[in-house]
C-alpha cells in the first residue's frame, strides 16, 4: 500500500509539473499617457507586439483608485481607425454616444461641448459581463497625446 501511495504521489507530481510552461513576455512601449502633472495617470496607451492596451482610472467611484483596461489587436489598422473616430466625434459632436465593438469590449464614446470646450468620456463594457467603467473627461489635446500624435 505504501508503494502504491508513493507511486501515485510521484505520478501526480510529474503530471502537475508537465502542465507548467514558460510564457515569453513582450516588452511594451508607451504610446501616450494623460494625467495631471505630478499625479498618477488618468489613462495611458501601451503597445506590446501587435496589441494596444489602454489602462485608465475608473471614475465610476472617483475616490477609489481602481484601474481598468481594454485592449485590442491592430488588425486592419484598428488603432488609427479608433483615433479617426475621436477626431470625427470632436468635429461633429454627435448627440448620441458612438458605440464601437472590439473583440472583448464595447466602447461608448460620449462627446460634449460646453462653453466652447469639446470633450469625450469613454465608457467600457466587457462583453462577458455588464460591469461598466468610464474614464475622466478628456479633451482633444489629451486624446492626441494619448494616441501619440504631436500637434
Amino acid at each position: 500500500m505504501k508503494k502504491f501511495t508513493l507511486l501515485v504521489m510521484l505520478f501526480i507530481s510529474v503530471v502537475s509539473f508537465a502542465q507548467l510552461k514558460k510564457v515569453e513576455t513582450v516588452k511594451s512601449v508607451e504610446i501616450g499617457k494623460v494625467g495631471p502633472w505630478g499625479m498618477p495617470k488618468t489613462i495611458d496607451c501601451k503597445k506590446a507586439g501587435n496589441t494596444y492596451t489602454f489602462e485608465y482610472k475608473d471614475y465610476v467611484y472617483p475616490d477609489i483608485d481602481a484601474y481598468k483596461t481594454f485592449s485590442f489587436e491592430d488588425i486592419d489598422n484598428t488603432f488609427e481607425e479608433l483615433y479617426k473616430v475621436f477626431v470625427e466625434g470632436f468635429n461633429t459632436i454627435p448627440e448620441e454616444a458612438v458605440t464601437l465593438e472590439l473583440p472583448d469590449y464595447l466602447l461608448s464614446l460620449k462627446f460634449s461641448k460646453a462653453m466652447g470646450t469639446k470633450s469625450v468620456v469613454i465608457y467600457t463594457t466587457p462583453i462577458n459581463s455588464g460591469v461598466v467603467g468610464h474614464t475622466a473627461v478628456l479633451s482633444p489635446k489629451q486624446i492626441d497625446k494619448l494616441f501619440g500624435k504631436k500637434n
